[in-house]
């Protein structure tokens, strides 16, 4: 997939934020960087001077930071509480910035790391830079401090081009932040899709095969989960075999919960599982079950989308707008409504011919807006309209 008007491949792109995963895996940008190192092979990554990263794709890490951590709760809608933190990089990332090679920055949010990525661009005349925001942060708790909405105004002032995921993160960058909307570009530049085999979408023949692949933590949703399973008749949990990938503070309360519903075998708690190994249970899945009660934009569904699963996806996931289309490939669900959860997975046992539907459309809207390579190619086209206008 090509660039629309123009190659990169000779610019030089330095990628900055405070992260790019989870300890020492980057998770979702490895893959993302990948991609894109292919059309901009000049690019780098400014990571931080003490992590250890895995790097299989032997990307350009530049460990040019130092950073030190600071834990921070952030309540989200619903009361619901985000365990996260604040990580400040030392001041010489600035200096080092202002002399690193660059020709297009690209900055990650408005982390700390990230705002020094936008002083050096607005210090370097002729060196845009490019400010990814996800989506409105208020689904994950967002600070609403005027100072804070301050510097995030400045911020989007000074990009050359703001990218972000969704029509819900233009608003908010054009209606409360007051971004240029010529500046503005909605087209997706963060997917997951965990390294695995491809995905056969077939009728298997046996139960349905559903998936939970998320922290088993009060706002991952797994208890309303159970709950609905429980409404279900007898015969139609014979028609189940789920497994949960994941672990966290509720786990052996849970698993007792899930024994009482009679699945035996055909209900399997996995325990947490490294990034690269996930892609071998969603390539054995027709069904990804996402019942989060606040998430921002969780990737989960995408992830789904790409083994061309069948969604049940939460109302209160940010993701859901982007990646269900009801009754096409699969449902929205209220995760305190266990009876319509209940409801849509009863659908998709009883109706096969459904359930390989879903999971055609899925893997079709994964291709068509939110694999790997357009992905990258939507970052590219964002720093080629950057540097064309420095």
């Amino acid at each position: 997939m090509t660039v629309e008007n123009g190659s990169i491949e000779h610019l030089r792109v330095n990628w900055v934020s405070h992260g790019y995963g989870y300890g020492g895996d980057l998770m979702y940008f490895g893959e993302i960087f990948a991609h894109f190192l292919a059309l901009a092979p000049a690019m780098s990554v400014i990571v931080d001077r003490k992590a250890n990263f895995e790097n299989p794709y032997n990307l350009p890490l530049r460990p040019l930071m130092r950073l030190f951590s600071i834990p921070l709760k952030r309540r989200a809608e619903g009361g619901q509480i985000y365990d996260t933190e604040i990580r400040l990089p030392s001041p010489g990332l600035l200096a080092r910035l202002i002399r690193l090679p660059t020709d297009v920055y690209i900055a990650i949010e408005f982390t700390p790391a990230s705002l020094l990525a936008v002083a050096a661009a607005a210090t370097r005349k002729g060196k845009p830079l490019v400010l990814l925001v996800e989506s409105d942060p208020a689904g994950r708790g967002g600070s609403t401090s005027p100072a804070i909405r301050a510097v995030k105004r400045w911020a989007v002032r000074r990009a050359a081009i703001v990218q972000t995921n969704s029509a819900k993160g233009r608003d908010y960058l054009v209606g409360q932040l007051g971004a240029d909307p010529a500046k503005v570009r909605v087209a997706p530049y963060l997917t997951s899709r965990p390294p695995g085999p491809a995905s056969t979408i077939a009728d298997s023949g046996g139960p349905v095969r559903m998936l939970f692949a998320n922290s088993i933590s009060p706002r991952k949703g797994l208890r309303q989960l159970l709950t609905a399973l429980a409404a279900l008749t007898p015969a139609d949990r014979a028609r189940i075999d789920l497994t949960i990938v994941g672990d966290g503070p509720e786990r052996a309360e849970l698993e007792a919960v899930a024994a009482a519903l009679g699945m035996g075998g055909r209900l399997r708690f996995e325990g947490r599982k490294r990034y690269a190994e996930l892609g071998e249970y969603y390539a054995r899945s027709d069904v990804l079950l996402v019942p989060s009660l606040a998430d921002y934009r969780s990737l989960a569904s995408f992830e789904g989308l790409a083994y061309g699963l069948a969604l049940l996806n939460s109302t209160r996931d940010g993701a859901t707008d982007e990646t269900v289309r009801e009754g096409v490939n699969g449902f929205a669900i209220d995760p305190h409504d266990p009876s319509q959860i209940a409801d849509r997975i009863s659908r998709l046992v009883n109706d096969r011919a459904l359930l390989l539907s879903m999971r055609k459309a899925s893997a079709s809207l994964y291709e068509a807006r939110f694999s790997l390579e357009r992905i990258a190619a939507n970052l590219a086209e964002s720093v080629r309209l950057a540097h064309a206008c420095k």
